[in-house]
């Protein structure tokens, strides 16, 4: 797990490659500790440098950049690939010859030898560069679910790319005026952070999930998407998903260095430390965090770690304290993201690390594969109808309703692959016209709902709650899913491992029934039913069948706003920034005051817009 970044110069240009690379370093150092490197070609229009988190072959022979036997090929890999060793044994056997026990050489290898294929023999989490020194080619990749982050830039220099969006904006010529459009899909429905491929600079964009990209010379040559969902064949049964649990779990307990775990009480993590005691001959390390010693987590969460004898720590929140983590998460981050549980997972990562663990599993991704949330059971109901009747026709606009009705209609209307984007689209007026002014509402796109059309499409079921479950992996929920994998645990210098995001049960998931997950008529309690029949025997049962608490559920965003944080937000809110004409600040000012008299202005937006203005007025 690491920090990697690149530079390729287009022809004709010149710039100081080893200073912008020496700042990609700095900048990205918390991502690897553990060592650093820069490699520049002999022509010197190509430089590479990565900060390195040891976790497998702790020797120099791991460190990268890392150059191949005959120094063809030149590699920097943030990731780890958990299926290397037998890819390194069919390598072998084809003559390969190898100078580490690194999982990053066995992917450069394996480029060799495949080439672009090589991507779908990956098990893992992964965002590579490799150039061939040859060909003159830099061959980039990122997994398929998004777990490590890929940000770039294309600008008259040439080509440069890093793990995160601070470490590419050390280079020159970027275009750093905002995204408004980036900025303003923030706001809507469940968003809290900016969709992929957009950030909140115009300049700057991320490689989407499961997309690669070939540079030449300097300039994109091509994009493109190498995965393609599919469902995994054969029966959907409890217990097929619990032997590829078990085996998600297994893979990700091999390291170098101990592992622990995050723990909330719930069946997900709960059942991950179960399985990784069968895997470990040492007591399980594991963390959970709640707002004092009554929280229900921390109650939840000792429970499991008694029964499994785990070496088991608490934490608190503590309000002060965590604002600093809020505002170092946005800082590290490059633009505004508004999840409060991502400052309580810093919290607990920053513990982890200070205990001299490296690594941690969490429960990250359950929920959107298997139905875990309260409101799939509305969903699922829904589904029901629309397999039964199909997209229905405009005669259903004259049964009118309120705006719940309106969502729903929204939905009825649409195609299969385009209804959560259609119910996107369907709350632009709700959600902009609190806050964007009335100039901006008719000028901005919605980036969102084009990207949850783009997944909607891919997705192999025709079932809406199929749909809408994939999108919200793949786009709507990415912020509790993907990047809360990466950014505080790599903040705090320790990575996250999620074995419900492997590639096995992602294809798992896609194949199981709806009534496997939330059967037609159920009780809450039933969430994620083929899950908890899976795990049945590793979860107490006063948990296993539990209502429904995200993780921070005991701390309220609500109770932060107005208490510990209040006053950050009334000095952000005092002058806030417009972002050229998006917003209009005296709706701004008096949507946070009406929220402090307790008013009907939903928190959701108010944390959004903290997040948003804090990072608008920090910027150069």
């Amino acid at each position: 797990m690491c920090g990697i970044g690149g530079v390729y110069l287009a022809p004709g240009q010149d710039l100081d490659r080893r200073g912008c690379l020496d700042s990609m370093l700095h900048i990205q150092r918390h991502r690897g500790p553990d060592a650093e490197g820069i490699w520049i070609s002999k022509d010197g229009r190509l430089g590479l440098c990565h900060n390195r988190l040891a976790i497998v072959d702790l020797t120099e022979a791991g460190n990268q950049p890392m150059e191949t036997i005959d120094g063809r090929y030149v590699i920097v890999f943030n990731g780890e690939i958990y299926n290397y060793r037998e890819i390194r044994k069919d390598l072998e056997a084809e003559g390969t010859k190898f100078k580490s026990c690194s999982d990053t050489e066995v992917i450069v290898e394996a480029y060799r030898h495949w080439g672009e294929d090589m991507l779908h023999r990956l098990r893992g989490m992964f965002a590579f560069g490799i150039y061939d020194c040859l060909s003159g080619e830099l061959f980039c990749a990122r997994d398929r679910i998004g777990k490590k982050p890929f940000v770039y830039a294309e600008t008259d220099y040439g080509f440069v790319f890093s793990s995160e969006i601070p470490a590419v904006l050390a280079a020159p010529g970027i275009d750093r005026s905002i995204d408004r459009d980036a900025i303003a899909g923030m706001l809507l429905h469940n968003m809290r952070h900016i969709a992929d491929p957009h950030t909140g600079y115009r300049g700057v964009r991320r490689l989407k999930a499961g997309h690669a990209v070939r540079v030449k010379n300097g300039r994109i040559q091509k994009i493109w998407r190498y995965w393609q969902p599919q469902p995994a064949r054969g029966a959907a049964t409890p217990q097929r998903l619990r032997a590829i649990l078990e085996d998600a779990v297994r893979l990700r307990s091999i390291a170098d260095v101990p592992v622990g775990a995050l723990l909330s009480g719930g069946i997900d993590s709960s059942a991950i430390v179960a399985l990784m005691t069968q895997f470990s001959r040492e007591p399980i390390r594991t963390y959970a965090l709640g707002y004092d010693s009554t929280d229900e987590d921390l109650r939840r969460a000792r429970i499991v770690a008694d029964r499994l004898g785990c070496i088991h720590k608490e934490f608190y929140f503590d309000g002060e304290r965590q604002w600093d983590v809020f505002r170092r998460l946005i800082d590290t981050y490059g633009e505004p993201i508004m999840l409060l549980p991502l400052v309580h997972a810093y919290e607990l990562c920053e513990s982890v690390r200070d205990d001299g663990i490296k690594v941690v599993l969490g429960g990250h991704g359950a929920d959107e594969l298997f139905c875990g949330y309260t409101g799939h059971v509305r969903t699922a109901r829904l589904s029901t109808l629309l397999s039964l009747i199909g997209p229905v026709g405009t005669f259903v606009e004259r049964l009118g309703g309120g705006e719940k009705e309106q969502d729903a209609l929204s939905i009825l209307r649409a195609q299969p692959g385009t209804r959560k984007a259609a119910y996107y689209r369907g709350r632009e007026g709700k959600d902009w016209s609190l806050m964007l002014s009335p100039e901006a509402r008719d000028a901005v796109t919605n980036v969102v709902a084009e990207e949850l059309e783009y997944w909607g499409r891919l997705c192999p079921s025709k079932k809406f709650i199929d749909e809408s479950n994939f999108c919200a992996l793949m786009v709507e929920n990415t912020h509790s899913v993907t990047i809360s994998s990466d950014l505080p645990p790599m903040l705090a210098s320790v990575e996250m491992r999620a074995p419900f995001l492997d590639q096995e049960m992602v294809s798992f998931a896609l194949a199981t029934p709806v009534s496997s997950k939330v059967p037609w008529i159920a009780p809450l309690k039933r969430l994620k039913w083929i899950l908890r029949r899976a795990v049945q025997d590793l979860v107490p049962d006063e948990l296993l069948h539990a209502p429904k608490r995200g993780f921070g559920f005991g701390i309220p965003q609500e109770r932060v706003l107005r208490g510990a944080w209040r006053h950050y937000g009334d000095e952000l809110f005092a002058a806030p920034h417009d972002a050229d004409g998006l917003f209009d600040r005296n709706a701004l000012q008096n949507s946070w005051e009406r929220f402090q008299r307790h008013e009907s202005v939903s928190a959701d937006i108010i944390a959004k817009m903290l997040a948003i203005q804090y990072w608008l007025q920090t910027q150069g």
